[in-house]
């Protein structure tokens, strides 16, 4: 715990971090394409059977049809968040490096004054 603390300030590297929320982008993207060609197909087949009088086979891709759309809104919120988090990344390195080294240099003074008060205490004795 204390060798985290007193190496100073560690930080992953922005590029690496950068590319996972590239890559988890595009990976969402790629799915929203494919829920939308869900989304297609299951309208398509709804009129299908409606126009063939099947209302119970053609309420049942409507319910397919909404899970679908209920997942798409959910990789967009999941997308939003992620550009999110590119935007405040940087704000959040910097004030997280500095908290980092007031706390490290807080425990350096606690533990001279404690060190020195233990000399001085075994001086006495």
């Amino acid at each position: 715990m204390f060798s985290k603390l007193f190496h100073g300030c560690r930080q992953e590297s922005p590029k690496s971090s950068s590319d996972k929320r590239k890559q988890t982008l595009e990976m969402l993207g790629k799915k929203e394409i494919i829920l939308q060609k869900k989304i297609s197909v299951e309208v398509e087949r709804a009129k299908e059977f409606t126009r063939a009088k099947k209302k119970q086979a053609a309420m049942q891709c409507l319910k397919r049809k909404k899970f679908y759309e209920g997942q798409m809104e959910q990789l967009c919120s999941f997308q939003s968040h992620i550009r999110d988090q590119e935007q405040k990344l940087p704000q959040k390195l910097s004030v997280q490096c500095g908290q980092v080294q007031q706390m490290t240099s807080n425990l350096k003074e606690n533990l001279d004054k404690d060190a020195f008060v233990v000399w001085k205490l075994e001086k006495f004795l």
